[in-house]
């Protein structure tokens, strides 16, 4: 028992540390590039850790609290999956985060569409799931705990499906390629690790509280390979930026109307949304509301913010190596 309890003691500060390490890599990176791809990836394991945090940790905590109560069977099974479902919120949007963060760096913008296909059907399915399991429809033959965990693995795997789909085209245009090189190597890498944590959780049970321990080390660890890679990739330098691109291309990539493109250049020339509905001929609340869209594509708070970013995009982009 005394071994069991210094065993995931070891695994909780060695799984913090390095949660809180990848945190801390991407949120220099991103300071420094203010790149959309890093802040999908900053989300990604913001939220990746969260659901670490209460799915496994949670669990394991709760478990232990309730060990001297006595739980029938039945009780104790649906506790299994209930609370790993209600930490499942912050793995969707991680995984989410992730597909939008190899698609931005392969040059490919996730449509609104995806967006909302993607989470109206696994929030369905994971409804469904859940009633069917309480119904009696879905047996659970296995123990509860490895069902649940062998559920989550095979989803996860279908999703990195999708991660991995990008880098499998023959050339990407990586429009994000001017913050680091990522190539289909690195990517196989990082999908091997996948690929080993989710053989280890799938038989769990093998070992014990060893098997548990093993299996939490190998999701934080797998989990900040990206971060590390991005940390130790070749960066271009702030001085080797001195080409230009054009304004239309810098709209396709945000995925700007035609109308915002105008807004946006009246905000860039220092007009105030009065002025900007005069010149358009719109009225003062659509102006807003096109700005307020165009913050949120660009993913900026404000108008200074906005014309640096135009500046930084159109007047300077990476010479290619």
């Amino acid at each position: 028992m005394l071994a069991e309890y210094l065993s995931f003691i070891l695994t909780f500060i060695v799984s913090a540390g390095m949660a809180v390490m990848g945190i801390l890599i991407v949120f220099q990176q991103y300071h420094q590039h203010k790149s959309p791809a890093l802040l999908s990836l900053l989300y990604q394991q913001i939220f990746l850790i969260s659901f670490f945090t209460y799915g496994i940790w949670g669990n394991i905590i709760l478990r232990e609290i309730l060990s001297d109560i006595e739980l029938n069977t039945v009780l104790e099974s649906k506790l299994s999956i209930f609370l790993p479902v209600l930490g499942l919120p912050f793995l969707l949007v991680s995984w989410f985060m992730l597909i939008r963060f190899v698609y931005l760096i392969n040059g490919i913008k996730i449509t609104t569409r995806f967006s909302y296909l993607f989470f109206s059907l696994f929030i369905v399915s994971t409804i469904l799931f859940t009633v069917f399991i309480q119904k009696g429809i879905i047996k659970i033959n296995l123990n509860a705990d490895l069902f649940i965990i062998r559920v989550f693995v095979l989803t996860n795997l279908l999703v990195h499906i999708f991660v991995f789909m990008p880098f499998m085209k023959s050339k990407t245009s990586q429009k994000d390629a001017s913050v680091v090189e990522f190539d289909k190597k690195k990517i196989m890498a990082y999908f091997a690790g996948v690929l080993t944590y989710s053989l280890v959780a799938f038989y769990f049970d093998v070992a014990g509280f060893f098997s548990v321990c093993l299996t939490i080390i190998l999701l934080f660890g797998v989990s900040i390979y990206l971060p590390v890679i991005f940390r130790l990739s070749k960066t271009v330098k702030p001085e080797q930026t001195v080409s230009i691109i054009d304004f239309e291309s810098f709209c396709r990539f945000y995925d700007i109307s035609k109308r915002e493109a105008e807004i946006v250049r009246e905000i860039c020339s220092g007009k105030s949304n009065k002025e900007i509905a005069e010149t358009l001929f719109i009225s003062l609340q659509t102006v807003k509301d096109h700005t307020h869209r165009i913050y949120f594509k660009t993913e900026v708070n404000s108008r200074i913010q906005l014309s640096n970013l135009v500046r930084e995009k159109t007047e300077k982009t990476a010479i290619q190596s």
